[in-house]
């Protein structure tokens, strides 16, 4: 049942009734509760229906609480596929044996529409075994059912023979909404730091509990589409649903079962219609299954995660693996009226896992039924299956508003806001799931869906009837025209005192509240105004906007423009747009300024630099580097970052920026997280390729192949060749004999300065990595590899060195390399210019000590020293040149000292020197820091001491 909030009060069956009722408002409250009177609000009624030509449109009075309610009803079979399977279990006609349809047509059962004509009023009713549901009136909700017939006494006249046009008297009840609600026992933890891991937690799902909080399994969006064919496209999608009752539900609501698992449903699936989720999104009913005996159904326990994980073992066999079949669905409910327990409390309404939505083996959820307000559980259980957090989630914070208990995803929902029961981030979080490519599933129209129930559910239950769903059968509605519509007050008893409790849910829908009005959306509203929230309005996409700012200010960005369905906003279950919601388009493609050498995914990585410091604790921080070797396609707009000289790597953020090549050894363009095709121009889109020679549109006619051979070496390392600056299409290899990994010889890399970036100081790199020097990205294969292979991507923007390093007794090298540069042009027979190269004062020299670099300004003037272009490049002058060749200062370990001990455990120190080239001793800070020695103190362990 969960914890209901109790108000005490007597009923007054006694001669001081009246006095009983002045002292029980005065009664103390239970603590959480609010007071409220327990006075019957419900009547017998007679419900009038009058058929409008062609039986689609019904209209019902009914005469209760001293007013005329007329409901305008029509036919509404959205959430019903056509031909749909009602199927039970353990029946005597066999398992799994399709059962008569007691009702006929279901479809022709289900009627939605308006009450006394309110715009604001809602109903949604079933006219089939008498009238059932709900309605919604001025802030009631009002709800109706078939009186029980030991409670109706009928004069001779009004019971007549038997015949189906009998009178029959409904019980037509009311209720309110309040404070207060159910809460979702998800935590949502921020996203963790990935190393092949996901989030914490072991639950098997996300909980919808009205109290307390457990964990969320942690997990990424399984749906089985990874990449859409279209992007930011509003399409309608349509979640092909089996509903499932376990054996409690059959017992408890008998043949009324299938009526009641429509009605809930249907209002789950007009939650979906509303525009604030901004998708196109319609729910409907493929296979509702009933199981009648609990041995063949799934296990269902108060542990509500191993129930989540029963039922979706379960149901698998249940769905055909065609979606071409009439019976496959996307998501498998579990309706039951066990009270179902998360880790702390059971409390616990509803179970889901998260982002499964085209996971056959994990797109299920179960449902605790307390009542109608069940259908806002399954609402808010699906909307996990759809990858929606809660809306006080961290992630949410800067997308949602103050208020963050009045929409659907609320993790303790008070008072739903039907203005906007979708909050911007369950908004945003749907569409982005779904742009990414895991909702298409959901793409194919259902070819024979159940209908789903018109009418409002509350006038198909009334208030009693509700609480009885929701408190058992004793229970009854509590009026209170304070909460009228608001929420529903129910008797009950505590410490064996009468009491009045809640859920804090509203009436439901179509709940007669005044005489001509019912409850819809919380509110008491006219039935008159049926037409202006009973007619459904298309939406239509409203004007795009103008651009957005480009993410990035050169070398290739991205921008955007969008468009709403507001011009005007659907409503009342009308069409949302379909059709491009966002275009991009690329912006700033001209190239950077060559500052720092560095790609702009490097740029990225550096920037959590500092991360590393509170991460790894004290001492230098950790530099963060690209990491392409080993991510998974789908991952490559990942920020996937590696740290240097530890070798673990992280996703330091979900997404690169916009405009972040995809890899190295592609033009493609990250966008909104996933890779797009985009030319060596920088343009989405473009078709232009680099050519062989590096050039972007070029026809590979300015530069020639240059390839050698070494099948000999001598022990250590070894020059193969030096490729130098501009060179392109590099590829080094070496294939292991007989399919060895290990022939004793292996591939290295040395720059200009000396130092080696690949294998050097007789160290190897065995598994595949990419290399990024100074604005150059190559990949390596790792020394490990049966075909050792060096590769690059990108011009080199300066000359390195391929060794081969030979160690041991190797086998006979047999190392092949080839690379690309430019062909010198052809002799220049100089001619009379006006123009000529002006130079300008070498300027200071990068480094130091090593190799530095200076730089000058050459510039092409005319006569007139103003720019030109007639200088002929040829005898261009250098512009760079080397300098500072001095070898830097550089650390010395000393030999190690005696043990500080003659037994046992002691330590041992060796001294550290900073040297100049010449051997002279400096200052520590003359040497670079990053490649000081840590290892200048250990321990040593002598005998042990007698």
């Amino acid at each position: 049942m969960g914890q209901a909030e109790l108000a005490r009060r007597f009923h007054g069956s006694q001669p001081a009734s009246a006095l009983l009722l002045f002292v029980a408002a005065g009664l103390l409250v239970l603590p959480g509760g609010h007071g409220r009177l327990a006075e019957e609000d419900e009547e017998l009624v007679l419900p009038v229906e009058e058929h409008e030509p062609g039986y689609r449109n019904v209209r019902l009075r009914l005469d209760a609480f001293s007013r005329q309610l007329t409901l305008q009803l029509h036919q509404d079979r959205d959430f019903l596929a056509p031909g749909f399977t009602f199927q039970t279990v353990g029946r005597r006609l066999g398992p799994d044996a399709p059962s008569p349809d007691p009702d006929g047509d279901l479809a022709l059962c289900f009627y939605s529409g308006t009450v006394n004509g309110d715009p604001s009023s809602a109903a949604a009713l079933s006219l089939c075994e008498g009238v059932r549901g709900a309605f919604y009136l001025q802030g009631e909700e009002y709800f109706i059912q078939p009186a029980p017939a030991a409670s109706v006494r009928l004069t001779p006249a009004a019971a007549g023979e038997e015949s189906p046009t009998r009178p029959q008297f409904h019980l037509l009840r009311r209720r309110q909404r309040g404070d207060g609600g159910a809460k979702c026992g998800v935590m949502d933890d921020e996203t963790q730091l990935e190393r092949g891991a996901g989030r914490k937690g072991e639950e098997a799902g996300a909980e919808w509990r009205p109290r307390d909080a457990a964990p969320e399994r942690a997990g990424r969006p399984t749906g089985k589409g990874s990449i859409r064919k279209k992007r930011f496209v509003s399409s309608p999608r349509y979640v092909e649903t089996m509903l499932v009752a376990d054996q409690s539900m059959a017992e408890f609501h008998g043949s009324g079962l299938k009526n009641y698992l429509l009605t809930l449903f249907s209002v789950a699936a007009r939650l979906y219609k509303h525009p604030s989720i901004r998708n196109s999104i319609s729910l409907v009913v493929v296979k509702v299954l009933v199981i009648h005996e609990e041995q063949k159904g799934p296990e269902v326990t108060s542990n509500a995660a191993l129930t989540l994980r029963n039922f979706c073992n379960w149901q698998k066999q249940h769905n055909p693996p065609s979606d071409r079949d009439t019976e496959h669905y996307d998501t498998a409910i579990l309706f039951t009226r066990q009270d179902l327990c998360g880790t702390q409390t059971c409390d616990t309404l509803g179970m889901a896992d998260v982002g499964t939505i085209c996971d056959p083996s994990r797109s299920c959820s179960v449902i605790e039924d307390d009542g109608l307000q069940a259908a806002f559980t399954t609402a808010h259980e699906l909307g996990h299956v759809f990858n929606m957090p809660h809306d006080d989630a961290k992630q949410c914070a800067s997308l949602n508003n103050a208020s963050l208990d009045s929409h659907m995803m609320a993790s303790m929902l008070s008072n739903l806001d039907h203005s906007q029961p979708w909050s911007p981030c369950s908004a945003y979080t749907i569409t982005s799931f779904l742009d990414n490519g895991h909702g298409e599933c959901l793409m194919d129209k259902p070819q024979a869906p159940i209908q789903l129930p018109s009418d409002l559910p509350g006038t198909l239950y009334d208030a009693n009837r509700q609480c009885q769903f929701t408190f058992g059968e004793e229970s009854k509605h509590c009026a209170d025209a304070a909460s009228t519509c608001l929420t529903l007050w129910c008797t009950g008893t505590s410490g064996g005192l009468p009491v009045c409790q809640t859920k804090h849910f509203p009436w439901a829908d179509g709940t007669s509240c005044e005489e001509g009005k019912w409850c819809v959306n919380g509110k008491c509203v006219n039935k008159t105004d049926k037409k202006h929230f009973d007619t459904p309005v298309h939406g239509s996409w409203g004007q795009w906007r103008a651009w957005g700012e480009c993410s990035r200010t050169c070398g290739g960005g991205v921008q955007y423009t969008m468009r709403e369905c507001d011009h005007p906003v659907p409503k009342n279950g009308g069409k949302y747009c379909e059709g491009k919601r966002v275009r991009y388009r690329s912006c700033n493609i001209e190239d950077c300024p060559d500052n720092t050498g560095k790609t702009f995914r490097e740029e990225q990585c550096e920037a959590h630099n500092e991360f590393s410091k509170a991460s790894f604790g004290s001492g230098p921080a950790v530099e963060w580097t690209p990491k392409y070797a080993g991510v998974s396609p789908k991952d490559r707009c990942k920020l996937i970052c590696q740290a240097k000289g530890i070798g673990y790597f992280f996703v330091l953020q979900p997404k690169v920026v916009d405009g972040t090549p995809c890899s190295p050894d592609s033009t493609s363009v990250c966008v909104q997280g996933q890779c797009v095709k985009a030319g060596c121009d920088r343009i989405i889109d473009s078709k232009k390729k680099f050519d062989k020679c590096g050039i972007c549109g070029g026809n590979g006619s300015t530069c020639k192949k240059i390839s050698g051979s070494v099948t000999s070496s001598k022990p250590g390392y070894q020059d193969i060749v030096t490729i130098p600056a501009g060179a392109t299409n590099i590829e080094v290899k070496q294939r292991n004999q007989r399919g060895s990994r290990n022939t004793g010889s292996f591939l290295a890399i040395k720059a200009a300065d000396g130092t080696y970036i690949l294998n050097g100081d007789f160290t190897l790199s065995t598994l595949e990595q990419d290399i990024t020097y100074k604005g150059s990205a190559l990949r390596y294969s790792g020394s490990s590899a049966s075909l050792e292979r060096i590769r690059s991507f990108s011009p080199l923007t300066e000359p390195l060195t391929i060794q081969v390093l030979t160690v041991g007794h190797a086998l006979q090298p047999k190392i092949k390399y080839t690379y690309f540069v430019k062909k010198k042009k052809e002799p220049f027979n100089a001619i009379p210019t006006f123009s000529e190269w002006v130079i300008e004062e070498w300027g200071e020299c990068s480094k130091s000590c090593g190799l530095g670099w200076q730089r000058r300004l050459v510039e092409c003037r005319d006569l007139n020293g103003q720019p030109a272009s007639e200088c002929a490049k040829e005898v261009k002058p250098a512009s760079t040149r080397p300098c500072a060749d001095l070898p830097c200062p550089h650390w010395q370990l000393g030999d190690w000292s005696p043990c500080s001990k003659t037994c046992g455990k002691g330590y041992k120190k060796r001294t550290l020197q900073c040297l100049s080239h010449d051997g002279g001793v400096l200052a520590h800070e003359s040497c670079d820091p990053l490649k000081k020695p840590k290892h200048y103190i250990d321990f040593c362990t002598m005998a042990e001491c007698s």
